[in-house]
């Protein structure tokens, strides 16, 4: 994968503008109220590739929910102290480097860390695949002690695209299954022969980044 030109798509566009301005306010380069008016100026030039025209209206769609999370946003409470903010990481898995970017970690008066992974993706969708995204905030978790000394105690997904939020409890049982569950992945990985390919005609369309290089789609 790392060796064809890659695509972007509107999607990807749109969640890294969105980011980079809830980065820009974490930061302090951009105060709450200042988003929005961003949002609108830049919003063209950062999505420079077309939404798909199925389901019609879908590009507006996105636009409009963006502006409306703007429009609203105050931050994620007065009380939190903001320790991290996309901050790198590389972790070693039983011998396997795995690097990441935990978007958000704060930290409330109680001292208890909360990490935050912002997502563009509706709050439907997140609650049906709950189980399988969070398996990223857990990896997460151990670079956040890594670092800090000490788990946090809340997992969170802002999904600003729905202006909803959604977090659970950090659960040292789910650490080791997740844990468990990164290494047989990777050894599925190394074992597989055939790489056999199993399209999906939109996701092949409009989501993909190589597919303009890719045997299935010519």
């Amino acid at each position: 994968m790392d060796c064809v030109p890659q695509d972007d798509n509107a999607f990807a566009e749109y969640g890294t503008f969105c980011h980079e301005l809830l980065e820009a306010w974490a930061t302090g380069e951009m105060l709450s109220f200042e988003l929005s008016d961003a949002y609108t100026r830049l919003f063209d030039d950062m999505i420079r590739h077309s939404f798909p025209p199925f389901p019609i209206g879908m590009g507006q769609r996105y636009y409009d929910a963006g502006l409306a999370y703007f429009n609203g946003f105050n931050g994620f409470g007065d009380q939190y102290r903001i320790l991290a903010v996309e901050d790198r990481f590389v972790l070693d898995v039983h011998g396997n480097p795995f690097v990441g970017v935990v978007d958000l970690v704060m930290e409330d008066p109680q001292g208890d860390l909360v990490v935050v992974d912002h997502k563009s993706k509706s709050a439907k969708a997140m609650r049906n695949q709950k189980d399988t995204y969070t398996r990223q905030l857990y990896l997460y978790a151990t670079a956040v002690k890594t670092k800090f000394g000490q788990y946090p105690t809340r997992l969170a997904f802002n999904l600003f695209r729905d202006g909803d939020w959604m977090e659970e409890a950090f659960d040292t049982l789910k650490l080791h299954d997740t844990l468990g569950w990164v290494i047989e992945t990777i050894q599925t990985i190394l074992a597989d022969k055939l790489w056999e390919a199993r399209p999906s005609d939109y996701f092949c369309r409009f989501v993909c980044s190589s597919c303009t290089h890719c045997p299935i789609m010519k």
